[in-house]
């Protein structure tokens, strides 16, 4: 990304029919943007798409201009919106965490409840429920990255998060991120 592009967020949902991200790919690059970031996936038998594009000003407002009609070939609804490239922020580190645990409608609150108690910030999370093949047990995965502040003790924080894990009856994993 250049230092005088512009960002255009773009929020997609819909029927996956055809090759959706491939003619959302094509239709940003034939208006000159480029995908900065991108998370595409299936929920449910909806196909969801977020997107990060830049590009100048005159290039995501041509992409503004064309999203009606892109959605509509495509039979998306789509939200866009104008807005600044992700803070910088050296107070914190990147840290994943991994939980696998029995299936139990407050799992991802305690979990959430829990960061929220430590001052951690939770950037991304995606779970899924899957029945164990293996027992039949109903069990939920659930993954995060987390911005946990550098001045916070990380065997500490470890050592909370496995307490937590435990009172759950889950199975936890709490690692830095190496880039």
């Amino acid at each position: 990304m250049a230092q005088t592009d512009s960002l255009l967020t773009v929020s997609a949902i819909g029927k996956p029919k055809g090759n959706v991200p491939l003619e959302l790919f094509k239709a940003i690059r034939e208006r000159g943007g480029e995908v900065e970031d991108c998370r595409i996936a299936q929920i449910g038998d909806r196909l969801t798409a977020n997107l990060l594009v830049s590009g100048n000003w005159s290039t995501l407002g041509r992409l503004e201009t064309a999203l009606p009609g892109i959605a509509e070939k495509l039979e998306l609804q789509v939200r866009f919106e104008r807005c600044d490239p992700r803070p910088v922020n050296p107070e914190y580190r990147p840290y994943a965490a991994e939980v696998v645990a029995p299936q139990d409608s407050n799992l991802l609150v305690n979990i959430l409840e829990f960061f929220q108690h430590q001052d951690v910030i939770v950037v991304e999370i995606s779970t899924q429920k899957y029945q164990s093949t293996y027992t039949g047990a109903e069990m939920a995965s659930v993954q995060m990255v987390l911005h946990v502040p550098v001045n916070q003790h990380p065997q500490a924080l470890r050592e909370s998060f496995m307490d937590l894990c435990d009172d759950l009856n889950a199975d936890g994993m709490l690692d830095p991120i190496k880039t």
